[in-house]
């Protein structure tokens, strides 16, 4: 039997694939529960009831409409979404090795940035862990139910959010045969919803200087941040001095104000530079603010 990257045997996917298609979920829930995770949440064939995010919604109405209703979206037809307001969120996965894995065809820059890698041309088994279990099993699952399904995960810590929703459907080719899976991603991160409101630029790093996340502004104002990622001081090409400590800053609740000058279209700007550091999930995080004056 085919065997993902990681080397694990594929028979503990082929026993939650089992439950995930059976609507058995105890598998499932032991595997979370084994990583100190609530069990996720499963839906298959949800209805527009019981879908409440907005870009989830949107993903749901494009498929409907495509025809998913009657398990025939056809691949070809997919390509649309270039143009849609979801495509930042998409996941594009083809089955490889006997099912025992899948590849990303194409991987959304929204997933990507929260995640902090592009997986795209990777496969699901490089993520690792007890998520490639269950996400390689519920994708093989999609693929003999022939239906949509939702779910709802916590994931691990060191991944900027506090749970991943995502909804899944089927593709198929035009001889009706499913041939890949498409799916929104979609990440829901309290501080990240605080901050992207923020008129000015803002940014976090994690303990040890990587840029976790940039806001709208500072995403308008120093461009995409690449991936892998980066020091938070490469993002902004500004010299930004973190304090030693993000754990010690977030308990002590102070912030350091210093000014630096970086620039924009070969112009200098100057900024007042504003850092502090909070907790998320559990986990210490530099909260750097750039604002110009």
């Amino acid at each position: 039997m085919a065997k993902p990257k990681n080397g694990k045997s594929f028979r503990a996917e082929c026993v939650l694939t089992d439950t995930l298609i059976n609507m058995d979920f105890s598998a499932v829930s032991d595997l979370f529960a084994q990583n100190q995770t609530g069990s996720p949440t499963v839906l298959w064939n949800p209805s527009m009831f019981d879908i409440s995010h907005p870009v989830i919604k949107s993903f749901a109405e494009f498929m409907l409409a495509g025809g998913a209703e009657t398990k025939a979206f056809e691949e070809g037809k997919f390509a649309q979404i270039e143009t849609l307001s979801f495509e930042p969120w998409t996941m594009v996965l083809e089955p490889v090795h006997n099912q025992s894995d899948f590849r990303y065809l194409k991987y959304g820059s929204e997933i990507a940035a929260m995640f902090g890698r592009d997986l795209t041309g990777h496969c699901t088994s490089e993520i690792g862990g007890h998520i490639s279990e269950f996400f390689i099993a519920l994708y093989s699952a999609v693929l003999v139910r022939k239906q949509s399904v939702l779910s709802v995960h916590v994931p691990p810590l060191g991944v900027f959010a506090t749970v991943w929703r995502r909804l899944i459907f089927p593709l198929v080719d035009e001889a009706g045969q499913i041939q890949m899976i498409a799916a929104v991603n979609v990440p829901e991160n309290e501080l990240r919803a605080g901050l992207e409101v923020l008129p000015d630029p803002a940014l976090v790093a994690n303990g040890d200087g990587l840029l976790m996340y940039a806001n709208a502004s500072a995403r308008r104002f120093f461009g995409e941040p690449t991936l892998p990622r980066s020091h938070i001081s490469e993002y902004c090409d500004i010299d930004i001095e973190l304090p030693a400590n993000a754990e010690a800053h977030a308990k002590a609740e102070s912030a350091t104000v210093s000014r630096v000058i970086g620039s924009r279209n070969q112009i200098l700007v100057h900024f007042e530079l504003r850092t502090s550091a909070t907790f998320f999930r559990g986990v210490p995080y530099f909260v750097v603010q750039l604002k110009p004056y």
